[in-house]
């Protein structure tokens, strides 16, 4: 017959190992939480040192950590000056401002243009029959009329055509209103085709005109002006001055040009700014009109 097993009594006790483990946790959870909180007075008053230092721009004196004294002091507080106030912008002078802005853009948009056509006509302007040049009124392409015209007549050389084709070229590339204005000498004419010099100049104004829009230029973006002999650029007493002041002049209208105001390209010489590289018209042979 087998024998049965002895039963071990069951131990109501053993809960106690789980609460002593328990209870060693807890206890290692404290003591590191405390030793992360305390703070090193010594480290944190050389902080509090240094940022005093740094925003006075004064260096300090290294002084004596006493433990037990508070750790701000009120009297070593740094005293921010206030922030200024804001000006206020008035309409008016936000206005200046974006015209004067704006104004400058435009500079350099015609500079930029004046420097297109200088070089496309380099040739010319290396032979001087053909000058480039900023003015306050825009671009302006100022041209020999011996390059142009035959003396003292209206229609264009052949040779002129090649000119104004590659002139017409670049037009058309650009949003410009353009007015070709035509100028001559103080010379009266001598012919029996024009009564006076504001017959001429009108004349081969708008034979240009006729010209560049024969050469795919937007007509309403054209218009012609003759000037006569009054608005020279250089003195009719000699007869380099005379030939400088007989010119036909292309000119390319600054946006900021009024529209409708008849543009006097180089009316004077205090309005010129040439573009570098291009040779004056005066000093050329004279060739009458």
């Amino acid at each position: 017959m087998r024998q049965r097993p002895e039963e071990t009594p069951e131990n109501h006790e053993r809960w106690l190992v789980s609460y002593a483990d328990f209870i060693t946790l807890l206890f290692a959870f404290f003591v590191v939480m405390y030793s992360i909180s305390s703070v090193n007075d010594g480290k944190y008053r050389i902080l509090s040192q240094t940022l005093v230092s740094a925003f006075t721009g004064q260096p300090e004196a290294a002084q004596p950590i006493q433990i037990g004294t508070p750790l701000l002091d009120s009297s070593r507080l740094i005293d921010l000056p206030p922030m200024p106030k804001p000006t206020p912008i008035t309409p008016q002078a936000a206005r200046a401002a974006a015209s004067a802005m704006h104004s400058e853009a435009r500079q350099q948009e015609l500079a930029a243009v004046a420097q297109a056509l200088t070089e496309r006509l380099r040739p010319q302007i290396d032979r001087g029959e053909v000058q480039v040049s900023v003015t306050p009124l825009g671009v302006s392409i100022d041209i020999r009329d011996t390059l142009l015209f035959p003396s003292g007549q209206a229609s264009l050389e052949p040779q002129a055509m090649n000119l104004l084709k590659d002139i017409a070229e670049m037009l058309t590339t650009w949003p410009y209103q353009v007015q070709v204005n035509g100028y001559t000498d103080n010379v009266p004419i001598r012919n029996g085709m024009f009564a006076s010099n504001w017959e001429l100049s009108a004349m081969r104004a708008v034979s240009v005109v006729q010209t560049l829009i024969r050469y795919r230029v937007p007509p309403e973006r054209l218009v012609a002006a003759g000037y006569g002999e009054y608005h020279p650029v250089a003195s009719n007493d000699t007869p380099e001055g005379r030939a400088a002041n007989r010119r036909v002049s292309i000119v390319l209208l600054s946006p900021d040009h009024p529209a409708g105001t008849p543009a006097l390209a180089r009316g004077g010489a205090d309005l010129k700014r040439n573009v570098r590289g291009s040779p004056s018209i005066a000093g050329q042979p004279p060739s009458k009109v």
